[in-house]
């Protein structure tokens, strides 16, 4: 955790803070119930003046004590958090995980809001309520042994025990919610990518009745997870009625009048620790997320892209989605070599993205070369830039995601006038812009080309490179793709198919046709109907 370094000052001030303000919070409720047992005596009038301005003042010091733990406690996690984030991405852009994956940001995302509850609301507080724990045991002597046992038997049940056994069954739950949130997004994507083809063939409504299961599963995780959390919070509680049964029971034959006063300090103790139990028993599952970010990832296993990409082949390629029923690659076999422009069209749903995405990704039946050899799947890192159909950008400033935080060498100037040429000239290399808010689908398309024109690499691998462009933009775009020499386009735009040497159409999974444009226009097949209905269109 060598990153909490410049954060550590805030982190020892939160819990020391943290703790005073535990530990006034207990002697407000002390004094309280002093109160309480000195007012039997009828002491004078000046005596409970001064307890209820020492109560105030208590509880001025614990609003204080806590508000500054917060503000300390938060400022370094979020440091943190944005410094092990920008650490991340910097140190995977190169590597073989596939960060264009929704996914795998969506994942990443969840790593960082787990990372976040990890330190706020389970690493500070827990640390303090073991201090507080530990303190009133040594406190509890003072009542006599049989105190310390039952300070000490609370303490472990409610930190460590019942976290503990909730853990696994919580771990269990969430899990399972992960493995459907995946079949769903999976069934999600392709409804709401082939919508308009299902819309036409009236198979919307059956396609949408299949994303119930999923949804039920996860209403069914949600309310098992709140269960778990409602049954550990009726076990506490059982707990503190029997504690304070115990404490009354041990109390009340040889000293009646501590009995306010303990009571309320176990009550305040209690609701001192009842908010980390919860946080607690995910301990596990949010280290392992913590563990993931922490991960140092080496320069062994940073792909090696110094080899020179002379082909990609796919041979007798199927691939099925995870938990899917049928094939959305079946039998592909095509050979993409160095100098070639080739571009696959075919109607929605047909395979064209899922196509791209195993082309760009190692599988059994892809094989990459250089020369005439087989070759690591780095040397397509090195020699492709890639435009996946689902872009991602991060919160940062156009430059840094025109450059990938530096890993690309792209000057500022250079920068400012791809973004005038690609009519984005109100943006700087300078501004900050939020993926998830800021940019429309076609500025992602035009920064993302932008990030392609920097990496300036021999081959392009592009999926749907003019979408939502309007018609100027999209001859630009196609001026700039088509004077590279190597491609690898998916697109619904055939606007431009005689500049290919090849052209592939695929079909429910398969390519049903390839060759040269001439050659696929004489023979008058799916191509020809395609281009036909692509010009009655215009």
């Amino acid at each position: 955790m060598e990153f909490l370094k410049n954060e550590r000052k805030q982190i020892l001030y939160s819990i020391i803070l943290g703790l005073s303000g535990g530990l006034v919070g207990i002697a407000l409720f002390g004094l309280s119930g002093y109160m309480i047992s000195l007012s039997f005596f009828d002491p004078p009038f000046f005596v409970i003046i001064l307890i209820i301005a020492v109560i105030k003042l208590f509880g001025m010091m614990k609003g204080a004590f806590k508000y500054i733990e917060r503000l300390l406690s938060h400022e370094a996690t979020f440091q943190l958090i944005g410094r092990l984030r920008l650490d991340y991405f910097r140190s995977t852009i190169r590597t073989d995980r596939n960060t264009h994956s929704v996914k795998f940001i969506q994942r990443l995302n969840q790593y960082f809001e787990q990372v976040e509850n990890y330190y706020i609301r389970i690493i500070y507080p827990y640390i303090v309520a073991v201090l507080i724990s530990l303190l009133l045991i040594v406190l509890s002597i003072y009542f006599g042994p049989a105190f310390a046992v039952l300070a000490g038997a609370i303490a472990l049940i409610l930190l460590f025990a019942i976290p503990t056994i909730f853990e696994g069954r919580m771990a269990k739950a969430l899990e399972a919610r992960e493995a459907t949130d995946d079949v769903l997004y999976g069934k999600l994507y392709h409804f709401i990518h082939d919508y308009t083809d299902l819309w036409v063939t009236k198979k919307a409504d059956a396609q949408r009745a299949g994303l119930s299961p999923e949804l039920r599963a996860i209403r069914r995780n949600e309310d098992r997870l709140a269960a778990y959390e409602a049954m550990m919070q009726f076990i506490a509680q059982t707990i503190q009625i029997a504690a304070i049964v115990l404490i009354i029971v041990l109390t009340y034959e040889d000293t009646p009048l501590w009995v306010p006063m303990v009571m309320l300090i176990a009550l305040s103790y209690f609701d001192l620790i009842m908010p980390v139990m919860n946080p607690a028993s995910q301990y596990g599952r949010v280290k392992s997320a913590v563990a993931e970010l922490e991960t140092d990832i080496p320069t062994s296993k940073q792909r090696d892209i110094g080899a020179e990409l002379t082909a990609i082949r796919a041979e007798g390629l199927n691939f099925r989605y995870p938990n899917a029923t049928l094939d959305v690659l079946k039998d592909i076999s095509v050979t993409f070599k160095k100098g070639e422009k080739h571009a696959i069209i075919g109607s929605s749903g047909s395979g064209k993205t899922t196509l791209i995405e195993r082309l760009t990704h190692a599988g059994p039946a892809v094989t990459v070369y250089s020369g005439d050899s087989e070759t690591d799947y780095g040397a397509l890192a090195g020699n492709a830039s890639i435009m996946p159909q689902q872009l991602d950008f991060y919160n940062a400033t156009v430059m840094d995601n025109v450059t990938l935080f530096g890993h690309i060498d792209r000057s500022p100037e250079e920068v400012a006038a791809d973004l005038e040429e690609m009519g984005m000239a109100y943006y700087s290399p300078d501004t900050p812009i939020e993926f998830t808010g800021r940019l429309s689908g076609g500025e992602q398309k035009r920064l993302h080309f932008i990030r392609m024109l920097a990496e300036d690499k021999p081959w392009w691998i592009m999926d749907e490179p003019t979408a939502r462009l309007d018609d100027s933009l999209k001859q630009k775009v196609w001026d700039r793709i088509l004077s590279k020499p190597t491609l690898i386009i998916s697109t619904h735009d055939l606007s431009r198919l005689e500049s290919f040497d090849f052209i592939h159409y695929m079909e429910q999974g398969r390519i049903i046709e390839s060759g040269s444009y001439e050659a696929l226009m004489k023979e008058k097949g799916a191509v020809h109907q395609a281009v036909q209905r692509f010009r009655d269109y215009l």
